[in-house]
C-alpha cells in the first residue's frame, strides 16, 4: 500500500464528512428552532394556567383547563419527538466519524505491517528521537526528503507538543453535546423562563470548507451486529471497551429508541457480570 495513497484517500474521505456534517447540523438546528417554538408555546398555556389559580385558587377550575390541559401534554409530546429525532442525527454523525476512523486505523495497520510506516508508541516512554525516526520513514516512503523541513518541523514541534505523534485512541461511542455545535436556542433548566437568543446562522461555517467535495463516497461494507450484516438504518454503539460487533441494529438488540448514559450489548453485560462475581468470591 502506497503511504500517498492513503493521505490522499484520507483526506477525501475527511472533505466528504465535512460536507454530510454541515447537513446534519442544519437538521438538527431546523430541529432545534422547532423544539424552542413548541417549548414556548406550551409553557405560556401552562403559565396562564398558573395565573389563574394564583388569582382563584387551585378549587376554581380555570375556562377550558381540560383542553389548555390537553394542548400542553401535546405540546411536550412534540418536544420529546423532535428530542429523539436530534439523537439519531447525532448519533448518525457519531457512526460517520466511526466508520472513518475504522478505514483509517485499517489503512495504518497495513502500513505497519509492510513495515512503512512504525508502530505506535504507547503514551508512557515516547522520546523525541522515535518520533523523528518513525516521521522520517513516513516521508522518504512518500518520497520526500526529510533534512529539507527539519528546521520547520522542530520548530513546530517545539510549540504544538506531540502534534507530530500519532497514538491509539479508544473508541468513543457516544457524543459530547458540545461537540454537536448547534446554534439554536438553549432552554432553561428551570422551565422558570424562555430566554429568546437568536441562533447564530449556521452560515457563519466557511462555505470554502466545504468546497470541492467528492460525492462518490466508498459503500462501507463492514460487518455490525450479531447479525452480522453492514450498517442500514437506526444503529448504537456498545460502549464496552472490547466489544467484539461495536455497532448494532436497533431491531438486534430489541431498541426503539436512543439509550440514556452507557449502554453495552448483551455479550459485555454477560461479561461484566462474570468478573464482578469473580471479584466478589475473591
Amino acid at each position: 500500500m502506497d503511504p500517498s495513497l492513503v493521505l490522499e484517500e484520507t483526506v477525501q474521505d475527511i472533505s466528504n464528512l465535512q460536507s454530510e456534517f454541515k447537513h446534519l447540523y442544519e437538521e438538527i438546528q431546523a430541529s432545534d428552532w422547532k423544539e424552542f417554538d413548541d417549548h414556548k408555546s406550551y409553557l405560556q398555556k401552562d403559565s396562564q394556567l398558573q395565573k389563574f389559580v394564583k388569582q382563584h385558587g387551585s378549587t376554581t377550575e380555570a375556562p377550558n383547563e381540560k383542553a389548555t390541559s390537553d394542548e400542553i401534554r401535546d405540546g411536550i409530546s412534540k418536544c420529546k419527538g423532535v428530542q429523539q429525532t436530534k439523537c439519531e442525527l447525532a448519533n448518525t454523525a457519531l457512526f460517520l466519524v466511526a466508520r472513518h476512523l475504522r478505514k483509517l486505523e485499517k489503512s495504518i495497520s497495513i502500513l505497519e505491517e509492510d513495515g512503512v510506516l512504525a508502530p505506535a508508541e504507547n503514551e508512557d516512554g515516547e522520546s523525541s528521537n522515535t518520533e523523528l525516526s518513525r516521521e522520517s520513514s513516513v516521508l522518504s516512503a512518500v518520497g520526500l526528503n526529510s533534512t529539507t523541513d527539519k528546521k520547520k518541523r522542530t520548530a513546530s514541534s517545539s510549540s504544538s507538543g506531540p502534534t507530530l505523534k500519532r497514538k491509539k485512541q479508544s473508541r468513543t461511542s457516544s457524543l459530547q453535546r458540545g461537540q454537536l455545535g448547534t446554534d439554536g436556542p438553549s432552554e432553561n433548566k428551570s422551565n422558570n423562563s424562555v430566554v429568546n437568543t437568536p441562533g447564530r446562522d449556521l452560515d457563519l461555517y466557511n462555505d470554502e470548507l466545504f468546497a470541492n467535495t467528492n460525492d462518490n463516497d466508498e459503500e462501507d461494507k463492514t460487518l455490525y451486529c450479531f447479525c452480522q450484516s453492514v450498517s442500514y438504518g437506526e444503529m448504537v454503539a456498545c460502549d464496552g471497551p472490547n466489544c467484539k460487533y461495536e455497532w448494532f441494529h436497533y431491531g438486534c438488540v430489541n431498541l426503539k429508541e436512543p439509550p440514556k448514559g452507557l449502554w453495552y450489548c448483551p455479550d459485555c453485560r454477560q461479561e461484566m457480570a462474570k468478573k464482578n462475581l469473580k471479584k466478589k468470591r475473591s
